[in-house]
Order: C-alpha cells, then sequence, then structure tokens
C-alpha cells in the first residue's frame, strides 16, 4: 500500500504516543503498589508545613485529620498567605486546644514564599506538606515516614484523587488519575516529570542544598515539580514514589471556571521546567493532541484512508484505558466509561486551549490575578 506524506506523519505521532503509553503501562505494572513496611518510631519528629490562602471552608477539616494520625510525633505550621478570610484565626483557634498546631503569617507572597516561611521555622529534619483544602487517611503521615528508612532518600511524593459525585468532577478524576500514573510510571523509568505538593515529604537539609524554590519564585505554580528536579539533578535516584493506598491524599472537584484558572496556572511552568526531557514531552503531548483534531478532517478530506484513521483512535483509546483502568484501581477511584469516552472527545481541544491560554492571558487564584509567567498580583 502507498502511503502519503501526511499519513505517513499521522502514523509515525501515533506510533510515538502509542509507544509513551506502552512504556508507562509497563512501568505502571512492573512498580509495586502494596502497604510499605511501617518500620518507625515516634522519636523522628516531622513538621508538616501547609500554605493556606482563604480556606476557611476546609482548613479545620483537614486540621482535624492530621490530629488524628497514628503517628504522633509531629508539628503542623499552617503559614497564612494573606488570606481575606477567617483562614488565621481558625488555625489559630485549633491551635488553642492542641499545641502541636501553630499559625504564621506569610513573610513573602505566594505559595512558594509561604512554605519558605514554613520550611525555615520548623526545627526537624523531615518536611512533609500538603494543601489546605485537602484530606488525608489517619496512616497518612506514618506511610510518607516510613519512606526514609535509607539516608539516599531524599524526596517521596504519593498518589492525589480527586472525589466527587457529579459528572464534570468524574471527568477531572479521570483526568487527574493520568496525572499520577504518569508521575509514577516516568519515576520509574528514572527520568521524573510530576509530582503533587499536596502529598509531598522531603529532608529539610536537602531543600536548603538546593535553595528551595530560588530562581523560580516567579512562576506561579511547579513549587513541587521545581523541588523535585532540583532534588533528582543533585541526588539522582532519591526520589520515591509512594506506591502505598494508606498515603493517598483526597480532594475535591472544582468549579468550571476555578478548573481552567488551576489548569492555566499549572501550563505555565512548562517553558520553565528543568528538564529538556519535560519540555520535549510536552512540545509532543501538545502536537499529538492537535494531530488527532485534525485526524478526522483529514479522513473525511480524503488525506488518509478512514480505517487507517479509525484504527489509530481506537488504538489510542484502548492503550489510555488499559493505563487509566489500572490507575483508578490503585487510587480507588470510581470508573466511568462515561468519563473515559467524554474526555477522548474533548481532551486534544482542552489541552491545546489551556496551552494557548496560558501563554497570553492572566488567570485568577485565590482572589489574585496573575501572569502564567511571571508573578504579577493585581489583587491580594
Amino acid at each position: 500500500m502507498k502511503y502519503t506524506a501526511v499519513t505517513l506523519i499521522f502514523i509515525l505521532l501515533f506510533f510515538l504516543y502509542l509507544l509513551l503509553v506502552g512504556l508507562l503501562v509497563y512501568a505502571w505494572i512492573r512498580s509495586p503498589h502494596t502497604s510499605s513496611p511501617r518500620d518507625v518510631s515516634d522519636q523522628i519528629e516531622v513538621t508538616i508545613v501547609i500554605a493556606a490562602r482563604n480556606e476557611s471552608q476546609s482548613i479545620v477539616t483537614l486540621l482535624k485529620d492530621i490530629s488524628n494520625q497514628t503517628y504522633a510525633n509531629f508539628r503542623t505550621i499552617v503559614v497564612d498567605d494573606h488570606s481575606v478570610d477567617d483562614t488565621y484565626n481558625l488555625v489559630r483557634t485549633f491551635g488553642q486546644s492542641d499545641q502541636r498546631f501553630s499559625v504564621i503569617k506569610n513573610s513573602g507572597e505566594g505559595k512558594k514564599a509561604a512554605l519558605t516561611t514554613g520550611i525555615k521555622m520548623s526545627e526537624t529534619e523531615l518536611i512533609v506538606t500538603t494543601d489546605a483544602d485537602c484530606r488525608v487517611d489517619e496512616q497518612w503521615l506514618e506511610t510518607m515516614v516510613a519512606q526514609f528508612h535509607a539516608p539516599k532518600i531524599k524526596l517521596v511524593f504519593g498518589g492525589v484523587k480527586i472525589e466527587s459525585s457529579s459528572f464534570f468532577g468524574s471527568l477531572q478524576s479521570h483526568e487527574f488519575m493520568s496525572l499520577v500514573g504518569t508521575s509514577a510510571a516516568t519515576l520509574w523509568w528514572g527520568v521524573p516529570s510530576m509530582c503533587n505538593g499536596a502529598n509531598l515529604a522531603f529532608r529539610k537539609s536537602v531543600f536548603l542544598a538546593v535553595r528551595g524554590y530560588e530562581n523560580n519564585f516567579h512562576i506561579p505554580s511547579g513549587d513541587d515539580e521545581f523541588l523535585m528536579h532540583k532534588i533528582f539533578q543533585r541526588y539522582p535516584y532519591s526520589v520515591r514514589f509512594v506506591s502505598d493506598r494508606q498515603a493517598i491524599v483526597r480532594t475535591y472537584a472544582v468549579s468550571l471556571k476555578q478548573f481552567i484558572h488551576q489548569r492555566v496556572r499549572w501550563a505555565g511552568k512548562w517553558s520553565h521546567n528543568l528538564s529538556p526531557w519535560n519540555i520535549l514531552l510536552a512540545m509532543f503531548i501538545f502536537l499529538f493532541q492537535a494531530s488527532v483534531i485534525v485526524l478526522p478532517v483529514a479522513a473525511m478530506s480524503g488525506y488518509i484512508n478512514p480505517f487507517l484513521a479509525t484504527t489509530l483512535l481506537l488504538s489510542k483509546a484502548g492503550l489510555e484505558f488499559l493505563f487509566l483502568k489500572r490507575i483508578s484501581n490503585f487510587l480507588n477511584v470510581r470508573w466511568s466509561w462515561r468519563a473515559f469516552l467524554t474526555l477522548q472527545l474533548i481532551y486534544p481541544i482542552y489541552v491545546i486551549v489551556i496551552a494557548t491560554i496560558s501563554s497570553f492571558f492572566s488567570f485568577e487564584w485565590k482572589g489574585r490575578t496573575l501572569k502564567s509567567f511571571t508573578v504579577s498580583t493585581v489583587k491580594k
């Protein structure tokens, strides 16, 4: 069969993408997903650092979760990032009944500054971070601490899942599963791509050695990924994914407006990524998703055989199912065919739109108006 140049381009892009997803599936299968050994003692004191801005509706619930941890030797520092609601007072009141909890004011502005403020205030070697709008299980802290059984382990990150009873929430949950799976799988291959600060732990001495978030304070997001890449570059193979369900952190779906602003914020960090591999990966995913949009048009216009186009799309969907279904089982997220099939249709458009918006427009987050590439605060 004679193929046109257009057909060969589509075949090449889909082949590379299927190869990529296949490697992710292989890595996930080879990675252990069982309970971690709990060979830890309460002699190791831990500091939990939480950056919070306008989180009065959720912060107390998280603090109650933390207070019920099976691992008792910790203190929690909540760093209030110039909240305009009652966040500061709620945490201060909670701390009056439990001395392990305290609240301080951010010495700068933004999440990275807030985390840095809390980390510098801590007096422990082990730092654990989560987000103020999350929930954690009772054995979360114990499981995270157990990962640091060897000095070579410098940073660990765990899974995060989105909970929701709505269809739009299910879409967010399934889309987010791909990020968790990709994070763990790429790390297994020795090329870490991303992690989530809602479920992160690291050694303070290492944080100081790589100078924390220096050189990327101006970027609104990426506190977790930039730190992970810095540590991995300085200490190769010192990063671990926590493949224990007890360490999974839960958060909740957001509104459509919040979702768009959140994803625009996340997208803005890719051009600043420290790893050439991750920059190439982001560029390839953008190009591939664009080709998915163009493929049906090319088939209807006669540039590619419709049967071949259908085969390529079905192969893509089938391999993505094999990957995501395994992630949903690990995260204990209810699988939704409706959400999965809907994402097959809208995800390529979503990727292109978000990437474009992040390059040219500002976004709102926690009451601030920001640019994706610079921290330009219009209103506090």
